[in-house]
């Protein structure tokens, strides 16, 4: 896990994508990336040793 889990008090929401990443909740989650629709990878950018940002966009 990359990201630290907040230190307050009450249960942190883990987000698990297969074998390739665990980090702590951030924000609203769909239960399944049906709910989404089709999506395309717009681009990668480097933000750091070990961090990527990730632009999608989502067709309609």
């Amino acid at each position: 896990m990359n990201v630290k889990p907040s230190m307050g008090q009450g249960r942190i929401r883990l987000i698990r994508i297969g074998d390739i990443d665990l980090q702590p909740c951030g924000g609203t989650h769909v239960r399944s990336t049906s709910a989404i629709g089709p999506v395309r990878l717009d681009k990668i950018e480097n933000k750091g040793k070990q961090n990527r940002r990730i632009n999608l966009l989502f067709d309609e």
